[in-house]
């Protein structure tokens, strides 16, 4: 094991914010807010027909190409949890198809909060089949059910739904939307305007979609931490600008046009019927989270790649104080 450094996450501690006139969470969340990374579009009618399996656990086999997603039963029947993965799609056999991004979505219908939680992809866990490995490993080993299988083993989760987003298109995404807003850092603006955005400035601005791709993709400027932060940051900034299309029409058009954009196991009947119970839900508690959490990992080496030491009992704690 090679020299451990602990290493503290600046400015990422949880964000809580009050909103008055909640609408089409669920929607938002699993449908928009997914664009923050992925890797395949698909056509709305055969997402579901094509989606990965729900199976007892007795019948998975850990090794296979495509990974079922192993059966478990729901924590609370208020909490609803969707698990948004991809990776970056500009080369196609980079990393090997490991998942760049893995954001648990959980909406708690009882507490009425939604957050947001980022996985680190070099967390070291154990995966069935094949020992300890990264996190991020889960998704070329055997697609998004070993990956849903591993979180849900590693830190006591329900995970069976999923939702999965080419990058790239999140650029059409946020442009039929009209942009989103986000708050950039000096550091941040400064790099932009290095690689080709010259009127970008601090603090609060509108981003076109190939824009918010940049900075979503940004992690030039510091680590995976502050990467994903940044990806937190644009599906925020997704969020409030869906706040704005209110009414259940426009929400149903924005969720069709979406649902071409993505692939996943829930339908967009299931995920308008979601919506719909919480059109009229009011002062939506929203918050963000990293996991693993501050202090509870340290910076090492394991078969030669450099890792994530994580405290699972630590972090299985902060999960459930989060989400439920």
């Amino acid at each position: 094991m090679g020299k451990r450094r602990r290493r503290k996450k600046k400015g990422f501690r949880n964000l809580i914010r009050q909103h008055k006139a909640a609408t089409a969470v669920i929607a938002l969340f699993l449908i928009c807010i997914c664009t923050v990374g992925g890797i395949i579009g698909a056509i709305a009618w055969n997402l579901y027909h094509d989606s990965i399996g729900i199976v007892d656990a007795d019948d998975v086999d850990p090794t296979a190409d495509e990974v079922k997603i192993a059966r478990e039963d729901q924590k609370d029947s208020d909490v609803i949890n969707v698990l948004l993965v991809g990776t970056d799609s500009r080369d196609p056999n980079a990393e090997m198809g490991r998942s760049d991004t893995m954001i648990l979505v959980s909406y708690n219908k009882a507490q009425n909060k939604a957050t947001a939680m980022s996985f680190l992809r070099d967390s070291l866990v154990e995966i069935d089949g094949y020992g300890q490995s990264k996190l991020g490993h889960t998704f070329a080993y055997g697609g998004v059910g070993l990956t849903i299988n591993t979180i849900n083993k590693q830190f006591d989760l329900d995970i069976q739904n999923y939702v999965i987003v080419n990058f790239e298109n999140l650029v059409g995404i946020i442009d039929e939307l009209g942009g989103i807003q986000v708050n950039l850092t000096e550091e941040e603006a400064e790099y932009y305007r290095q690689i080709g955005m010259p009127d970008i400035q601090a603090g609060t601005v509108t981003l076109t979609g190939s824009q918010a791709l940049a900075h979503a993709r940004n992690r030039s400027l510091d680590n995976d931490f502050g990467r994903t932060r940044r990806q937190r940051d644009v599906l925020y900034g997704i969020y409030n600008k869906v706040m704005e299309k209110k009414d259940p029409a426009t929400l149903m058009s924005l969720i069709n046009y979406c649902m071409t954009q993505v692939s996943t196991n829930m339908s967009v009947t299931d995920i308008y019927g979601m919506a719909t119970d919480v059109l009229n839900a009011e002062h939506l508690r929203t918050q963000t989270a990293a996991i693993p959490e501050e202090g509870t990992y340290e910076f090492g080496t394991y078969d030669g790649m450099s890792v994530l030491n994580i405290d699972l009992d630590a972090n299985k704690k902060y999960i459930q104080e989060l989400l439920y």
